[in-house]
């Protein structure tokens, strides 16, 4: 150790290795993962667009993922999921999958368009405990005329509060 400098040079080279060590490091060895690779996937193969597995809300309730369906099945779970509907569409549904909810629970999903509520759901109690069950809600076009196109939010209202909120299209 007596021919060990400590100069200019050697502490530039020691700065540099830590600095690289700190910044690749964690790429090397997974840190960050902020990529949608594994995010669930709609009918066209495109991210969903809400790829969050549950919210929590304050009373203890949890909504599971909230996905767009164009279809459901007997017990209300999605069929086949997207984030946009032709103009011609009779019926779009909005789920919470895989959701508990205690009894007593008042649920209504708050449709908004082009930013504005368009229309509330009808509200749902719970008259039991539910596990892992599905909440679906329907937004239908009237006898007259079609869905209009344009941006549109489903918002979930849990006990009169916001719970989680998805954008879906209209074309």
């Amino acid at each position: 150790m007596q021919n060990f400098k400590l100069d200019g040079r050697t502490i530039g080279i020691i700065i540099l290795v830590i600095i690289a060590a700190v910044v690749l490091l964690p790429r090397l060895l997974g840190g960050n993962n902020d990529n949608t690779s594994n995010a669930p996937l709609d009918n066209q193969g495109q991210p969903t667009a809400n790829p969050r597995d549950t919210t929590v809300v304050d009373d203890g309730i949890e909504l599971g993922r909230v996905v767009m369906a164009t279809n459901v099945d007997r017990d209300g779970c999605p069929t086949s999921t997207t984030s946009t509907f032709p103009a011609e569409t009779d019926v779009v549904y909005v789920v919470a999958e895989d959701s508990d909810v205690t009894e007593g629970t008042e649920v209504f999903v708050r449709w908004y368009r082009e930013g504005q509520v368009y229309e509330d759901a009808d509200a749902i109690v719970a008259d039991q405990d539910y596990e892992n069950t599905c909440i679906a809600f329907t937004l239908e076009r009237d006898e007259i005329s079609t869905l209009e196109s344009g941006s549109y939010e489903a918002e979930f209202i849990i006990n009169g509060n916001p719970a989680d909120t998805i954008a879906f299209e209209i074309r």
